[in-house]
């Protein structure tokens, strides 16, 4: 087993699941893919390390990914092959590394514009790596982009408690913040009041906005491009479902950490495989026309 794929199972996270679905080299380099952001996220969020080490681990990453040094055998080599062979442009990941750069200092967006910016740094700059990994073309980067942008607000939601417990950082833009008056000490206090749900409930009408642009861009790619992105479809559908449960349980992110079983993962896979078919119109079904052409 790779460098990379015993990073991406032992992770078990949503996308390692979806990954199944691929077909071998494809499924192979999203491993590799996955490792890198894996690691470059751990690089910002695992204890041990001063400043200094992380913004020096992330600075080898770009060395990295722009293959401007020879990589050290393991998930390096894995990460620059990946670069070479699938000719991947190096942008996005760069923005990627900005981003997890950024999460060295934590400071809290004011806007919802910084908060989006950090958003296409970190998820949608990762969708779009990965659906030119997963073998769709250019055209899907909107959708690459719209779903991430769905994903990280997601993510920001579900995990308010722990990314403050743990490394001191707010997502939530300040400037909503004030609009519903919610403040720093409500969130360190983990208060859940009618301020702090109404509050939630306007960002996730956000990450619902995005989760409908990704929906109608899915359905205008190609039968092809939409084969390709069964396992980001897959994703869409089981961080959706996280967004529902959030919404039909009040917020209750102080409390609880929201997920979806196993089982109904599997059941999201297929039907995103189902979705991503174009049935033949009905006039295209030949066994209920007769073909053959009366002779004069």
């Amino acid at each position: 087993m790779s460098d990379a794929d015993t990073i991406t199972k032992n992770a078990k996270s949503n996308l390692a699941f979806t990954l199944m679905d691929l077909p071998e080299e494809r499924r192979q380099n999203m491993a590799r893919l996955y490792a890198f952001c894996r690691i470059v996220d751990d690089v910002v969020d695992e204890p041990g390390m001063t400043s200094e080490e992380r913004h020096a681990a992330l600075n080898r990453w770009t060395d990295i990914i722009t293959c401007t040094v020879p990589p050290s055998a393991g998930i390096e080599s894995e990460v620059q092959k990946l670069m070479v062979e699938q000719q991947l442009d190096a942008a996005p990941l760069l923005e990627l590394l900005a981003g997890c750069r950024s999460d060295i200092t934590p400071q809290q967006p004011a806007t919802r514009d910084d908060l989006l910016h950090y958003a296409y740094q970190v998820a949608a700059c990762v969708g779009i790596s990965s659906a030119a990994v997963m073998g769709a073309s250019p055209a899907a980067k909107d959708y690459a982009m719209a779903l991430g942008y769905a994903l990280q607000l997601v993510n920001i939601l579900r995990d308010i408690a722990e990314d403050y417990r743990k490394h001191g950082r707010i997502y939530l833009p300040a400037d909503d913040m004030a609009l519903f008056g919610v403040t720093e000490e409500d969130i360190r206090e983990q208060r859940y009041n009618y301020r702090m749900r109404q509050l939630l409930a306007y960002e996730a009408a956000l990450a619902e906005k995005y989760f409908c642009e990704a929906e109608e861009l899915y359905h205008q790619l190609s039968v092809e491009d939409r084969n390709c992105l069964i396992p980001a479809q897959a994703m869409s559908l089981i961080y959706h479902t996280v967004l529902e449960k959030m919404q039909d349980d009040e917020y209750r992110v102080f409390e609880r950490r929201y997920s979806v079983n196993n089982f109904r993962k599997l059941w999201f896979l297929l039907r995103a495989r189902i979705g991503s078919f174009e049935f033949p119109s009905i006039t295209e079904w030949g066994f209920l026309y007769n073909d053959e052409k009366k002779q004069p």
